[in-house]
């Protein structure tokens, strides 16, 4: 009798799937994806129905989302933990993010069952509840915590995070030989117009060139003899009025044929001149870094530092530059982390593929206050700033000042990059020039690069600023020089240099900005004496006069 009732109910179960499926056309979450009317990278809740094999790298097991099952391939992560007995038969999963391989096309699930299998990894895996309905889920599942991000774990579905800095527009030139290099917006309007130049200047010679030596075509046409009959006479405009319209129909086609084949010639030469001179285009992609932490909740017991992280975003939108703010936190899905050893995540983000939601601020009072809004250090006390400790070429111990420029050093050259020295002074903490000896010890030495490649021997910045204040953010501090007695500062990449008067009320350099410009008209004596005073700082061997 037991049997029999078993029997019934999967009849019942088979009609009832074969009403739904056939007569209503009601599909299931596989059934979908298989045929290309869903993403496999939608949220789904699947079931862990069979194991088919174990290995460290790629093993597989059979997922089902209750009416079909599907071959899946799990990465590493995720292999391990099944080596581990924590991935098992009966075990329902959130797969968020998954990818298909051996798919070309729509295709049934008996043509799939041994071609096409679905790609998950442990980022966009978690365990669900038993009692979760199998299927796509009807709204996203709870963010990944960015502390759980494994670095080789695959796309990063949904993650929680609050922003630290948001640091300026980049942008990345590439070489035909596989070289590169990365410009600030200010240098790459500098590269850009000296392209531009070099373009111009190879198309006027083109031009003029063609000019002299162009010959006639088809000197046998009528429109040609008629052409020289006017090149050769002296007024022209009567024997023009003299033609008869056939004459001057052959006389303006020619013309326009004459013109096509200049014109086609001198495309050609412009074109072969500016790909042999590496002019012809310009592969630059622009792209923009912030640097986030993770959250911790405030019913949290967990102690300890935040993870902290570097997201580069390529091609970012304009959306993203002006709705990314330093101190907000955000909800990013489509986060690629990079393969960094580093306690610092790097990952890796693709315009508008990635999208950035602010949390409403009831959430964000659920977490513990994350971010030191910025300020202008004096540097009478830089000596608080903690020095540099670069991990993987990324350095988070950063700075922001407001200074007077006392000297614009030389420019030279070190391993492929101009390098200029900028000395600045604050006048903070000193009450009269009187105090010139403890004045110089608030003296700040600033070591800014560039690319060479632009065939540019100018400065990065000219003596003419010798004496004006400026604002400088994302500085890194530099160990200082104990035998000049000043402190030492390095500009990245990821730093801006403003003039005073450019600074936005708003921005938090202004007040001491003006405070420096103050103190600079008030003591231009200890200023020339700072200028004359010769003192030299060396670095990699070069010698730099004060």
């Amino acid at each position: 009798m037991e049997a029999f009732t078993q029997i019934l109910k999967a009849k019942m179960w088979s009609l009832n799937r074969y009403e739904r499926e056939v007569n209503y056309g009601h599909r299931s979450a596989i059934k979908k994806i298989l045929e290309g009317d869903a993403s496999p990278a939608s949220a789904m809740i699947l079931c862990v129905s069979a194991i088919r094999s174990h290995s460290d790298h790629a093993a597989k097991v059979e997922l089902t989302d209750g009416w079909y099952p599907l071959d899946a391939v799990l990465d590493v992560s995720l292999s391990k933990q099944l080596q581990a007995g924590k991935l098992f038969v009966g075990q329902k999963l959130r797969v968020w993010g998954a990818a298909l391989c051996g798919w070309v096309g729509p295709i049934s699930f008996l043509e799939a069952s041994n071609t096409v299998s679905l790609l998950i990894h442990i980022n966009g895996t978690f365990r669900a509840t038993w009692d979760e309905p199998l299927g796509f889920c009807k709204g996203p599942g709870p963010p990944l915590a960015f502390r759980c991000i494994k670095s080789y774990g695959g796309i990063v579905p949904m993650t929680l995070v609050g922003v630290t800095r948001v640091y300026p527009l980049l942008y990345k030139e590439r070489f035909p030989n596989g070289g590169s290099v990365v410009r600030s917006e200010r240098m790459e309007r500098k590269a850009l117009q000296l392209c531009q130049q070099r373009r111009s200047k190879i198309v006027e010679d083109i031009m003029s060139e063609q000019q002299e030596h162009f010959e006639n075509i088809n000197d046998s046409d009528e429109g040609a003899k008629i052409c020289k009959i006017l090149e050769s006479a002296a007024e022209p405009e009567v024997i023009m009025a003299e033609m008869s319209s056939e004459q001057l129909v052959s006389f303006s086609s020619y013309q326009a044929k004459k013109n096509a084949i200049r014109q086609s010639d001198v495309n050609k030469k412009i074109e072969k001149a500016l790909e042999d001179s590496g002019l012809s285009s310009r592969d630059i992609t622009p792209f923009m870094k912030v640097r986030v932490v993770g959250l911790t909740s405030k019913s949290s017991n967990r102690k300890g530092r935040p993870r902290e992280g570097l997201i580069t975003i390529w091609n970012p939108t304009e959306k993203h530059k002006i709705d990314l703010v330093e101190g907000q936190i955000y909800s990013v899905t489509g986060l690629t982390p990079l393969n960094h050893a580093s306690d610092i995540l790097h990952l890796r983000a693709r315009g508008s593929s990635t999208v950035w939601r602010p949390l409403p601020s009831t959430d964000t009072k659920n977490f513990e206050p994350f971010f030191c809004p910025r300020k202008a250090v004096l540097l009478s006390n830089l000596g608080e700033v903690p020095l540099a400790r670069p991990i993987n070429f990324v350095c988070f111990s950063e700075f922001d000042a407001a200074a007077v420029i006392v000297h614009v050093g030389e420019v030279y050259l070190s391993e492929s990059q101009k390098k200029q020295w900028i000395f600045m002074t604050d006048g903070s903490g000193s009450t009269s020039e009187i105090q010139f000896e403890e004045m110089y010890n608030r003296l700040l030495a600033v070591s800014f690069c560039s690319p060479t490649t632009d065939n540019d021997s100018s400065a990065i910045f000219t003596n003419t600023l010798s004496g004006t204040t400026v604002g400088l953010c994302n500085l890194i501090k530099r160990p200082r020089d104990q035998i000049n007695h000043f402190w030492v500062a390095e500009a990245t990449e990821n730093s801006t240099c403003s003039i005073s008067y450019n600074l936005p009320s708003s921005s938090h350099l202004k007040e001491a900005a003006v405070s420096a410009e103050k103190w600079a008209k008030m003591s231009y004596s200890t200023i020339q004496k700072m200028r004359k005073r010769r003192c030299y700082y060396t670095i990699e061997n070069v010698a730099l006069p004060l």
